[in-house]
């Protein structure tokens, strides 16, 4: 592997009088370039508390599921997306007190880190967990959260495109459970081939990925708006159809042990207005971040189309056959 195609070295940053301070993340860059990584660093860039304001204090950003019997009204963003994860890992048969042990974590596209955290309490026999992200920003927020709960040392993290998964350290230890959620509707079709290619190599005979994306119930070409959009809100551009997405995974060599609709569309559009009220509720609109006023519009744009069945989140458990 050469150096060209791959930087393990902690990044730093200069200060005035020399000093330079480690930044909390390692860099890997593969010889590919993605070309759309730009538009989805853009669209994660700014004050995570802005953010908060628009989708709850944990930052999870995948909607979520109301009617947990755990769950007792009014129920939050928070508590329907951490129940919606919750449910995944009881698909995947995590929960019980028989599963097998993890002992190696990746988030793919780790967002602001409170699934890494939560992953870190669920599996505490876990030493390693690893996120990888394209933005620096989310990446710089991760290592400061990670570090006030004493999650360091557990979790490391790495600025690296998905399509560079390959490049990850230490080969030799692969990994029991994957998760990707709310990323893959950021990926060109040929580099989501070209991810779960690479990843298949990475998971551990027996391990799990556990996937959440939005696909278009209908050939996406032919899908339209009901509100005339042409704005690529959220990087969602590269929109797949459910019979596609099964289709790489198992050209990949994975084995797809569960594909549904979940949440219900109705439970995402719950999500989706409310934080559409959230941001309305919060910011005037002259001063709504860029990001944001993307995800206002698109609440009310996806709603549509999910009332009308266009469109669906899906809930995905594959694993690597042993």
């Amino acid at each position: 592997m050469s150096q060209s195609a791959l930087d393990h070295s902690r990044q730093t940053i200069s200060h005035p009088h020399g000093q330079t301070e480690a930044k909390p993340y390692r860099v890997i860059r593969g010889v590919d370039l993605d070309g759309y990584e730009e538009k989805v660093v853009y669209t994660y860039q700014d004050n995570p508390e802005d953010w908060r304001k628009a989708i709850g204090e944990d930052l999870m950003f995948q909607f979520g599921v109301y009617d947990d019997p755990r769950s007792t009204p009014p129920i939050s963003l928070d508590e329907s997306g951490l129940r919606y994860f919750d449910r995944q890992l009881f698909i995947a048969g995590l929960d019980t007190s028989n599963r097998r042990p993890i002992r190696r974590i990746l988030d793919i596209g780790c967002g602001w880190g409170y699934i890494l955290k939560h992953l870190a309490d669920r599996f505490p026999e876990c030493p390693r967990l690893d996120g990888i992200n394209v933005s620096r920003a989310q990446l710089e927020y991760c290592a400061a959260f990670h570090a006030k709960q004493g999650l360091s040392e557990r979790i490391q993290l790495f600025l690296c495109n998905a399509q560079d998964v390959d490049l990850l350290p230490d080969p030799q230890v692969p990994y029991d459970l994957v998760v990707i959620r709310g990323v893959i509707s950021h990926f060109p079709n040929e580099l989501y081939e070209r991810t779960m290619r690479k990843l298949f190599t990475r998971v551990r005979p027996g391990g799990q990925v556990v996937i959440s994306d939005n696909l278009y119930n209908q050939p996406p070409e032919s899908y339209e708006s009901d509100t005339h959009d042409d704005v690529d809100r959220l990087a969602c551009r590269h929109r797949k159809s459910p019979a596609y997405f099964r289709r790489v995974l198992e050209e990949a060599g994975f084995v797809v042990q569960d594909m549904r609709v979940l949440p219900s569309n109705v439970d995402v559009v719950r999500w989706l207005m409310e934080s559409r009220a959230n941001i309305e509720r919060h910011f005037t609109a002259a001063d709504i971040p860029p990001p944001l006023e993307e995800l206002r519009v698109l609440a009310e744009n996806w709603s549509v189309a999910l009332i009308k069945n266009k469109v669906s989140t899906y809930s995905v458990v594959v694993t690597r056959a042993a």
